[in-house]
């Protein structure tokens, strides 16, 4: 089945008429319909309509997929922007009504359909073809399943603690992944991209569907502001603080809200997820440019077995500016579209990081400093063509500037601080205790006391970091083969196109990045590895595979050495050689051998591949812990550190609404460490107080109230300020003449 237009005005039609039910279909408040199609008419159709009026007809249909899904991200958050400052600047303060909101997109989606209807006449835009032979079919049977055992597994666990699907599900994903590498020459080539979605979604749905309430850190501040967002109706710079500059944890979640109608905190809890579910298809797309899909598959997946990928809620912000950066990256080395076209897409990826997060655009905008650099380096001794000029640094920093320092104004200041606190503390660079916990943890302080699987992990995780280091030294060695086209030197077998310069430049950027961050001793301290990483392996993830490769191939020559040595055929050889020249016959038998060789050779390098991967991800994913018995993460443990510290109760819930609801914005509510962020994001309360007289100094809080979440109840302990734990008991008597006034058999609350 296909979905073809045969004229421009059928396909315009087409268009209009999706609008209209979709607007029917959200006044008329129809359950699911409101919200599937809700979703699509926001995550997908703004982008179509663009890419149409750019006229982007040559890039494949996964790339427009891509691209719609980003573009109308990009266009939700500055269309809203502009809506909402407008509407404000009229004196009408709800633009983000749902009549307000729907009465602008569709004034918007409508003319975008008549502009692309006029400046794109020529196009006739068609589906591909949705139907599957029975070999297809059978090839999805498999992962068509891991949504569904996605939900229906953690619905069993949130219920009986019970993680027997859960683990059988991250069990199966990595042996598909298997059965694919080894059945690649029968497995479909647009399959890939569908099973890359499905591996994805059902990976990213773990952690949002884990419990009823929000799980994270900074997640508890970013629910409170978009609930002042929603409940205003309109964005602005609520509190000065870092947050306001990000638009995809206030306005972005208030539009999705006012169309979709659900629940704000599973709005909150799984719409960042599903956004950030295409990343893996971007990094699919940019390695199948350069390596065998097989390969591109392998590439992703790498990317997929991170932990903040499986922690995407963890890293709200952080991920969707991750999101554009990778869109921004995909855009730049896509023969496909031209330059002008790609300088647009660019600079609106780049426009959409700096509005999402702000660190993360530092890191960008370092990048781009350090790409530019670089090529303007290597353009003294070789000629190519720049995919980066000093007028788009110029113009992203002017971007940074305008937003974080004219408009938001906390972010840009913490920009400088952080630099400057980095010069300052350059001078401990070579003490020991003065770099970051997790830069410590990479370098493997304290691992001799860990447990088997935290060992295993350590390795595993420092294997994966060769393999890419092997794939960056083999490009180095071999730039002229594997890069610089212009050179005329012929590409490697493995590779199916050669890295442009610009992308070599930026894998040595990435890289060099890494090591800074990781060296470095105040940012590494005080900025998380853990969103630098993703943002580098968008470009890295395919040197893992050639890391593989390239081991394979020293592996294979030295099999060859060795068998020479046992059995010397040069003699055999030569004969061998002087038949071919004269038997027609025997000429055809050498390009088969040479094919075996070359199979032989690719069997090898998945096997290495795998055999790094697949124990990796299974570590990452929690499954070799819990073999272990570690009760590490929360996605397959009701016990645990990470569950004391970040899953939220029903109880806990319920203590802090009722806290809001019998006291004053001007009480003062003291909780322990994680505490006060339940009772911001479910009590909506200002500014509860971390209880630090109480449990580090042991002294009885006499003026306002105590509030204790479930660890405090049931299990007796309060978590300080240094991550450490206190039993309860140590602080009976210290609650001075404070009673209590609230229980529900999971927190309590004091006075």
């Amino acid at each position: 089945m296909t979905l073809k237009f045969e004229t421009n005005k059928e396909y315009f039609i087409f268009i209009i008429t999706i609008i209209c039910i979709t607007d029917l279909i959200i006044l008329l408040n129809i359950p699911f319909l409101r919200q599937i199609l809700g979703f699509l008419f926001l995550t997908i159709l703004p982008g179509f309509l663009i890419l149409r009026i750019l006229k982007l007809n040559k890039i494949g249909f996964l790339e427009k997929f891509i691209l719609s899904w980003g573009l109308s991200i990009s266009f939700l958050m500055f269309f809203g922007l502009l809506i909402n400052n407008l509407s404000l600047g009229l004196g009408y303060e709800t633009p983000l009504s749902t009549i307000s909101l729907l009465i602008s997109l569709n004034i918007a989606l409508i003319t975008l359909a008549i502009i692309g209807h006029k400046v794109n006449k020529n196009s006739v835009y068609s589906l591909p073809k949705l139907n599957l032979n029975a070999s297809e079919k059978s090839f999805l049977c498999v992962p068509i399943l891991f949504p569904a055992l996605s939900i229906f597994g953690m619905n069993l666990m949130n219920s009986t603690s019970n993680n027997i699907i859960l683990i059988f599900l991250l069990f199966l994903i990595p042996a598909y992944v298997v059965f694919v590498c080894f059945l690649n020459r029968k497995f479909p080539k647009r399959l890939y991209a569908v099973v890359i979605f499905l591996i994805s979604i059902s990976l990213l749905l773990l952690l949002p569907l884990r419990s009823n309430h929000i799980i994270g850190s900074d997640i508890h501040a970013e629910y409170r502001l978009f609930q002042i967002t929603l409940s205003n109706l309109h964005w602005s710079i609520f509190g000065h603080t870092n947050l306001d500059a990000c638009l995809c944890i206030s306005l972005l979640p208030g539009i999705y809200q006012s169309i979709l109608n659900i629940n704000p905190e599973f709005l909150v809890k799984i719409y960042h997820s599903i956004i950030y579910s295409v990343s893996p298809l971007i990094i699919y797309v940019i390695a199948k440019k350069y390596v065998a899909e097989g390969y591109a598959f392998l590439a992703s997946f790498f990317f997929m077995s991170q932990y903040t990928f499986l922690f995407t809620e963890y890293y709200s912000r952080a991920a969707i500016a991750i999101l554009f950066f990778a869109l921004a990256m995909m855009t730049l080395f896509n023969d496909k579209i031209d330059s002008l076209k790609k300088r647009i897409l660019f600079i609106v990826f780049m426009a959409s990081c700096v509005v999402s997060h702000y660190s993360t655009t530092y890191i960008f905008f370092f990048m781009l400093l350090g790409g530019f650099a670089g090529m303007e380096i290597l353009s003294k001794k070789y000629a190519f063509k720049k995919v980066i000029s000093l007028t788009i640094v110029f113009l992203f920093f002017a971007l940074i500037f305008f937003w974080y320092s004219q408009v938001t104004e906390a972010p840009f200041n913490s920009g400088v601080k952080f630099i400057e606190e980095t010069f300052n503390n350059l001078n401990r660079f070579f003490v020991e205790g003065s770099r970051g916990e997790q830069a410590q943890l990479v370098m493997g302080k304290g691992i001799e006391q860990m447990e088997i699987p935290y060992k295993m992990q350590f390795v595993l995780t420092w294997i994966t970091f060769a393999l890419i280091g092997i794939g960056l030294v083999t490009l180095i060695r071999r730039y002229k083969e594997m890069s610089f086209p212009k050179l005329g030197v012929k590409k490697p077998d493995f590779l199916k196109e050669k890295f442009e310069i610009g992308y070599f430049v930026f894998s040595l950027v990435s890289s060099g990045l890494l090591v800074v961050m990781v060296a470095t001793p105040y940012v590494s301290e005080h900025y998380d590895l853990g969103r630098l990483y993703p943002m580098a392996i968008t470009i890295l993830s395919v040197f893992f595979v050639i890391g593989g490769i390239t081991i394979a191939k020293y592996l294979n020559k030295l099999t060859i050495l060795c068998s020479k040595k046992f059995d010397d055929k040069d003699a055999s050889q030569q004969i061998f050689k002087k038949s071919l020249t004269k038997n027609l016959s025997l000429k055809k038998a050498l390009p088969k051998k040479q094919k075996e060789g070359e199979n032989a050779l690719q069997v090898l390098a998945y096997l290495i591949i795998l055999l790094v991967l697949i124990p990796y991800f299974l570590c990452v994913s929690d499954v070799i812990y819990n073999i272990f018995g570690v009760p590490r993460t929360l996605i397959l443990n009701s016990e645990g550190e990470q569950y004391d510290v970040s899953y939220v109760h029903d109880q806990e819930s319920y203590a802090t609404k009722w806290i809001r609801r019998y006291t004053d914005e001007e009480a003062k509510i003291y909780s322990d460490y994680y505490g006060t962020a339940r009772l911001v994001s479910q009590g909506m309360i200002r500014s509860p107080i971390y209880a630090k007289s109480l449990i580090e100094d042991g002294q009885a809080i006499k003026d306002g109230y105590i509030y204790l979440r479930y660890t405090g109840v049931v299990d007796g302990k309060l978590l300080d300020w240094g991550g450490k734990w206190h039993n309860i008991t140590e602080y009976e008597g210290n609650f001075g003449d404070n009673n209590k006034i609230y229980d529900n058999g999971g927190s309590e609350v004091w006075r």
